[in-house]
């Protein structure tokens, strides 16, 4: 199984972070794209890519509406002259993205136009691209001159959760990016939406990378699950869970009982702030996958935590992810706390890497 990890994108961070996590082990250095939160996904991943020598670099992920598709294709086709065979492309409808916006995710149908178009623009350095009322051929010029690399293939992730945005993986990607995967049954539904897409164009996806974002966090010795440490591991992507669901990114039926309890206590508190219901999205994703507001730490308890993070001691952990290593997960893309990357990477590469 191969280990990558959320880089943030502060210019700074992306020189050290990626350095770090690629000496301790991580095989990938997934960096987002989400321009109301944090910095510019290409600048950051340019800088990892003259201060690493070989971790894989991915955007974790590019958003469909974010730029126009031909210059997606040509911003990652641009990083893969400097890291060639490194540099890979995740693209997705969008949630901070977007919602940070107060917008929706990308239509299926435009997303999916989007996809076919990078596709072809990264496999043949040409395309048809339509747009304002027009259908045009497009082809990267001076190629000859390296301005930008598709000669050494850039894998192709596809970011999906749902039933058709998986079947548009399957039949376009070379690999899908999915979140929170923490059974084997959850791996093979994946699978078979890939699958389902891949036979519409006479391929196959069974062999098709799978990569879950989620997080991982081992228990010390006799340590409690809510101690003051986990908690800084941890909140953060506790709350990433709660945000996405009062964004509407997400559902809640899945949620146990004791945890729909503490959403319950969230919503009452979302409702409560100082932006009014229309802009809420403005004030909904302070701290979103870095940090826990302040206010927002007694939402982080043994049951979200619990219900969000792959947690245990080193030899449950450890457990868990060779079951869904086995079921056919390839990846798992975590997300350690900005303040304490460096202990979480430790963490990780220590307890379950290096035994993995």
């Amino acid at each position: 199984m191969d280990f990558g990890t959320l880089i943030f994108t502060k210019p700074e961070r992306a020189i050290t972070d990626v350095k770090y996590a690629e000496e301790r082990g991580f095989t990938h250095a997934w960096i987002p794209d989400s321009h109301m939160i944090w910095g510019d996904t290409y600048a950051c991943m340019a800088l990892a890519a003259v201060n690493t020598k070989k971790i894989k670099l991915g955007t974790g992920v590019a958003i469909a509406s974010n730029r126009i598709a031909p210059v997606t294709a040509h911003s990652i086709a641009t990083i893969n002259q400097l890291a060639p065979g490194r540099t890979i492309l995740g693209f997705g409808t969008g949630h901070t993205g977007r919602r940070v916006m107060g917008l929706p995710p990308v239509k299926q149908a435009d997303f999916r136009e989007q996809v076919r178009v990078i596709h072809d623009l990264l496999r043949e350095g040409e395309a048809t691209y339509n747009t304002e009322g027009l259908s045009r051929k497009i082809r990267f010029l001076n190629r000859d001159r390296r301005f930008i690399n598709i000669d050494d293939r850039i894998p192709f992730y596809v970011a999906a959760n749902g039933p058709k945005t998986l079947a548009i993986a399957g039949e376009f990607g070379d690999g899908a990016i999915t979140t929170g995967i923490t059974d084997s049954e959850r791996v093979a539904n994946v699978r078979r939406h890939l699958s389902a897409g891949a036979s519409k164009v006479g391929r196959k996806a069974d062999k098709m990378p799978i990569v879950s974002l989620t997080h991982v966090c081992v228990l010390r010795p006799g340590e409690k699950i809510d101690s003051p440490r986990v908690k800084a591991m941890t909140g953060h992507w506790v709350m990433a869970s709660f945000h996405a669901i009062a964004a509407g990114y997400a559902g809640r039926d899945y949620l146990t009982a004791t945890v729909k309890s503490v959403y319950d206590e969230y919503e009452k508190y979302v409702a409560k702030m100082k932006t009014p219901a229309a802009e809420r999205y403005l004030e909904l994703h302070v701290g979103h996958c870095a940090f826990v507001a302040p206010e927002e730490m007694r939402f982080v308890t043994a049951e979200t935590i619990a219900a969000s993070t792959i947690i245990g001691p080193r030899e449950q952990v450890v457990e868990r992810l060779r079951e869904l290593q086995r079921a056919g997960l390839s990846q798992v893309f975590v997300n350690p706390p900005m303040d304490g990357f460096n202990d979480s990477i430790d963490e990780i590469s220590r307890d379950v890497i290096e035994r993995m």
